[in-house]
């Protein structure tokens, strides 16, 4: 992980001189480790590990014939992202404060990226205790509510893929335990239009998310709620039906059309 070295306000941190090699592989054509070392006056084994780290990231790639260093897939996929990501939150934005202000409860917005559930924007309620979970934190798809729409609403090859290759740890005993046990789950989801997560990532907390459509009537993003679980569970019928509707709101600015 690339962390930020801070012994003197002159000296460069760690992340000021990973970008600094990021920028310059962009028009560079010698990049090879001793190459990025001279250029930017850093150590070998310094170099080293910063481009093990990008490397590990899949920000940049090492050719191995002949040694060279050249940005990664990675960067690609997370500039074509960039708008479309920035357009989501946007739109989901009011919609997340209706549903907090409407539930009680604070409101998710997330996304698969690389196989993992990514938080994009948290609406937390004023009325509770702050949540647990942050904007740009990841957990793994077959827990929380919101991956495991995520999960549930791929097509069936990723699906089974996905079944398959996951790690199934368990975060507390209601954790889902193999992929038996997740596919009778996803299609439990798919037939209900919602999923639940009952203290499955942490004790104490239970979540709901539905699915948000885009205009091309795929599941794009999942919105929910996260609170405490007896309050989830005396209201569940009710705060179901209202994350279902801002979801779809959602979709509806997004250019989705019902079938």
């Amino acid at each position: 992980m690339i962390t930020i070295k801070s012994n003197t306000k002159s000296r460069e941190s760690t992340l000021e001189r990973a970008i600094k090699i990021l920028e310059y592989l962009t028009t560079s054509k010698n990049s090879r480790l001793s190459d990025i070392a001279e250029r930017f006056n850093i150590p070998n084994g310094t170099t080293y590990n910063i481009l093990k780290t990008l490397e590990n990231y899949k920000l940049i790639e090492r050719e191995e014939s002949s040694k060279q260093y050249r940005l990664g897939f990675k960067l690609f996929q997370l500039g074509n992202h960039v708008g479309y990501i920035r357009k989501l939150r946007d739109i989901s934005i009011p919609y997340m404060r209706e549903l907090t202000k409407e539930s009680g409860e604070t409101s998710q917005l997330g996304i698969i990226f690389e196989e993992e559930l990514y938080f994009l924007e948290i609406i937390e309620t004023p009325n509770h205790t702050k949540t647990r979970a942050t904007v740009g934190l990841s957990l793994p798809l077959y827990a929380p509510a919101a991956g495991k729409i995520l999960f549930a609403y791929q097509d069936k090859e990723e699906r089974e893929r996905l079944l398959n290759k996951i790690d199934y740890t368990r975060f507390t005993a209601n954790t889902i335990k193999n992929s038996e046990e997740m596919a009778l789950e996803l299609d439990r989801i798919v037939k209900n239009g919602y999923a639940l997560d009952d203290e499955e990532v942490f004790l104490g907390t239970s979540c709901i998310a539905a699915p948000v459509y885009d205009s091309r009537k795929k599941v794009c993003a999942a919105l929910g709620i996260t609170g405490d679980t007896r309050r989830i569970e005396d209201n569940i019928s009710s705060l179901v039906n209202i994350v279902q509707h801002e979801a779809m709101n959602v979709s509806f600015k997004l250019g989705y059309q019902v079938p």
